[in-house]
C-alpha cells in the first residue's frame, strides 16, 4: 500500500465526489487531475449512473492509482447519486467535482488544506474557471452578499469546499429538486446559520457540459429556483420581493437568452 493510500486509510481531510452518467469523453480528464494532486489527504468516491459509452473502463483503469471507490448502478438524478456517495465519505470536507471538471493545479487540494486546517468553517467558497463553449475560459467570482442568496445561487458547487458538520446539520440534497438541489442546499445551510469564508483564487475549474451548462434547460433551471425559495423561505418580506424580482428578472432573460425565446417558441 502507497503512503498516500495509508494516510487516507487512517482518515482523508477531503472527500471529492462526482456523479457521472455517459461521461467517459470527459471523465478521463477530471481522474487525471485528482490522481495529480500533491496533498495526499483525500478520497475520490464516484457513482455512476449505468453507464454504456465506456465510463466505468476509464474508471477501472484509475482505481488501483490513487484512493478511488466507484460503484455503477440505476439512480434518481445527480443529487441522489451524490447522497449515495456522501454515506461512503469519510472526509472532513466534501467537494462536488463533477465528470467534466477538474483541479486547476496540482497543489490545489494542498492550498485549500492549508487555509482550513486552522481556520475551520462550514463552507469555504472560491471562483471557479468556466470553459465556456463559445467565450473561452471565464472566471465565475461568488457574490459574497448572503442575503443575494434569496434571490440567485452565489457560486458554483465546483468552488465549494463544505464541512461534513453541515449535512449531519440539514439533511442530504432533497432529491425532488433535478437541477437546483445545490441552491436548495445552500438556502437551507444559510437558514441554519452555517458559516461562510471566501477566498479569491480558483481552485477548479469547471466544464461546459454539464446540466447546469445547458442554456436550453434555462427556462426548467428557473422555475426550480423559484420552487426552492418557495419552499424554503418563511419571511413574507422575502417572499414579496423574490416575486418582484421574478417579475422582473424573467422578461430580462426572455431578451438576452435566445435559447429562452426559443424554448418558448419565440424564435423563428
Amino acid at each position: 500500500m502507497s503512503a498516500i493510500n495509508a494516510e487516507v486509510k487512517e482518515r482523508p481531510f477531503f472527500t471529492i465526489l462526482t456523479a457521472s452518467l455517459n461521461g467517459a469523453a470527459t471523465i478521463g480528464d477530471t481522474l487525471q487531475s485528482i490522481r495529480s494532486q500533491t496533498f495526499g489527504g483525500f478520497e475520490h468516491i464516484v457513482l455512476d449512473g449505468g453507464s454504456r459509452d465506456g465510463t466505468q473502463e476509464v474508471l477501472r483503469a484509475w482505481e488501483d492509482s490513487y484512493p478511488l471507490i466507484w460503484k455503477s448502478e440505476h439512480d434518481l438524478g445527480i443529487a441522489d447519486a451524490l447522497n449515495k456517495g456522501l454515506r461512503l465519505a469519510r472526509g472532513e470536507y466534501i467537494l462536488v467535482l463533477q465528470a467534466d471538471d477538474r483541479f486547476c493545479n496540482p497543489d490545489s487540494l494542498g492550498k485549500i488544506h492549508d487555509c482550513l486546517a486552522g481556520n475551520p468553517c462550514d463552507f469555504l467558497i472560491l471562483p471557479v474557471l468556466f470553459d465556456h463553449p463559445e467565450k473561452g475560459r471565464l472566471l465565475l467570482k461568488p457574490v459574497r452578499t448572503l442575503w443575494w442568496n434569496h434571490f440567485k445561487f452565489i457560486f458554483c458547487h465546483q468552488g465549494c469546499f463544505e464541512n461534513r458538520r453541515v449535512f449531519e446539520r440539514i439533511g442530504e440534497f432533497r432529491t425532488a429538486f433535478s437541477m437546483t438541489f445545490d441552491y436548495d442546499h445552500f438556502y437551507r445551510a444559510l437558514a441554519a446559520g452555517c458559516s461562510v469564508r471566501f477566498e479569491s483564487f480558483p481552485a477548479t475549474a469547471m466544464g461546459g457540459h454539464g446540466v447546469s451548462s445547458c442554456p436550453s434547460l434555462l427556462r426548467r433551471r428557473l422555475a426550480e429556483e423559484y420552487l426552492v425559495q418557495r419552499m424554503n423561505e418563511t419571511h413574507l418580506l422575502w417572499r414579496m420581493l423574490q416575486q418582484m424580482f421574478r417579475m422582473l428578472y424573467l422578461p430580462y432573460k426572455h431578451l438576452t437568452c435566445p435559447a429562452l425565446r426559443k424554448a418558448n417558441g419565440q424564435d423563428g
